[in-house]
């Protein structure tokens, strides 16, 4: 299955995105989980060779949602796991959220290179101009360290 990353939306505290145009993750910024930015992050550091595995928390009032990323190879495998705790009793990332497992809600794969390369134009979008106010205004600062790092990754292999 070809894995593709799509913001659907970004208005007032929510960030929704679909993963493979079927799960729709949703976060709210009410506990100040950031988890666009801890996306960019663990991406990063999985292309950087620092983590084979990130772990983080989409949190949707009062549930949430617990993602692991792995790199398997050239791969990047996604599952995503609901929580057995409401988001305010979750940490936003790390191996410690394993803990807070329960049931798999979906898993989608794709090559790490092209997802990456998907969820990098699908910020671009909110890089400059509207969408940056667009993205200030309705869910705070944007990535700008870690966008950047993505986008130099992607640079230095186009050159």
């Amino acid at each position: 299955m070809l894995m593709l990353f799509k913001i659907y939306s970004i208005s007032y505290g929510w960030f929704d995105v679909y993963l493979s145009s079927q799960f729709l993750l949703t976060n709210s910024d009410y506990m100040g989980c950031d988890a666009p930015l801890l996306l960019l992050e663990a991406l990063n550091d999985l292309l950087e060779g620092k983590n084979e595995k990130s772990w983080l928390c989409w949190q949707d009032e009062p549930g949430a949602y617990i993602l692991n990323l792995e790199k398997q190879k050239e791969q990047l495998q996604v599952t995503v796991y609901n929580a057995d705790k409401d988001s305010y009793d979750l940490d936003y990332n790390g191996a410690i959220l394993k803990q807070d497992i329960t049931t798999v809600a979906f898993e989608t794969r794709g090559e790490i290179m092209e997802v990456a390369k998907n969820i990098l134009e699908e910020f671009e979008l909110y890089e400059n101009g509207n969408g940056r106010q667009r993205y200030e205004y309705h869910w705070g600062g944007f990535p700008e360290e870690q966008y950047q790092r993505l986008k130099k990754k992607f640079k230095m292999i186009l050159v």
